[in-house]
C-alpha cells in the first residue's frame, strides 16, 4: 500500500492538477529542503504529540523551515499539533482531558470569517474528529480560528504566513469515518463517541472540499 492517508491524497488529487508526493518522517524520509515543494500537508499520526524522538525533532525543524520560507503548509490532527509544537515547544501540546471521536460541531471564531483557509464555510459545521491529544497553548504569533465544546483550539494560522493547523479531519469520507467509529466501539465499548450514528445527517462533503480547495489555491504573496 502507498504511504500516507489515502483520503488526503484523494482530496488533493480532485482539487489540484499537481502531483502528490508522500514522505514518511518516522522512516527518516523527509526531504532536505521544503523549497522543493509547492505546498506541504502534515497528516495525522498514531504518535502522541508529546513524544520525543530524533525523527520528531527532524519533523519540527522541517516545519520551521517551511514556515520561514512561506511555504503553504496545512497540519491536520497530529500535523496541527506538530505545527504548534515546532513553533512553541512541547509545552504547546498535551493529552486532552477528553478526546474527541466522532462528528464534532466546530464553531468558527469571528476572525475566521475571511480567513483564506476557512473562507466559504458556515459559522458552525460538523466534521470528523479523532484525537486524544490537543494544542493547549498557542505559540506567539499565532491566531486561533475555531473551537469545539471539548477543544478550545480547533484551528489556527501563523500570522502573516500561509501556515495553518486544523485539529479535525476535513479529508475523511462519511464511509471511512463510520468504519473507524464502529471499530472504536468494538475495541473500547465504554468510550463516549460523539454523534456516532448521525453521520448521514451531519456529514457535509463541502467542508473538506472547501478547505482543500482554499489551501491548494492559496497565493502566499497575498498574505
Amino acid at each position: 500500500d502507498s504511504w500516507g492517508s489515502s483520503e488526503i491524497r484523494h482530496m488533493a488529487a480532485i482539487q489540484s492538477q499537481g502531483t502528490t508526493y508522500v514522505r514518511r518522517a518516522p522512516q527518516r524520509d523527509l526531504p532536505s529542503d521544503p523549497g522543493s515543494y509547492d505546498r506541504i500537508i502534515v497528516s495525522g499520526s498514531k504518535t502522541p504529540a508529546t513524544d520525543q524522538a530524533p525523527w520528531i525533532s527532524e519533523l519540527d525543524e522541517f516545519i520551521r523551515r517551511a514556515v520561514d520560507q512561506r511555504k503553504p503548509l496545512l497540519g491536520i490532527c497530529y500535523g496541527h499539533q506538530a505545527l504548534a509544537r515546532a513553533l512553541g515547544g512541547t509545552q504547546s501540546v498535551r493529552r486532552a482531558e477528553r478526546g474527541e471521536f466522532g462528528w464534532t460541531k466546530i464553531e468558527l471564531l469571528p476572525q475566521a470569517q475571511e480567513n483564506p483557509l476557512l473562507r466559504g464555510l458556515p459559522r458552525q459545521f460538523h466534521t470528523f474528529s479523532w484525537h486524544n491529544d490537543e494544542v493547549s497553548v498557542l505559540p506567539s504569533g499565532v491566531t486561533p480560528l475555531a473551537k469545539s465544546e471539548c477543544c478550545e483550539i480547533q484551528a489556527f494560522q501563523v500570522k502573516n504566513r500561509p501556515a495553518f493547523g486544523v485539529q479535525f479531519h476535513p479529508e475523511r469520507s462519511r464511509e471511512g469515518a463510520e468504519r473507524s467509529l464502529q471499530k472504536k466501539h468494538k475495541e473500547e465499548p465504554k468510550i463516549k463517541l460523539i454523534n456516532p450514528k448521525a453521520g448521514e445527517k451531519l456529514f457535509d462533503a463541502s467542508v473538506g472540499e472547501t478547505i482543500f480547495k482554499n489551501f491548494l489555491s492559496l497565493d502566499p504573496g497575498a498574505l
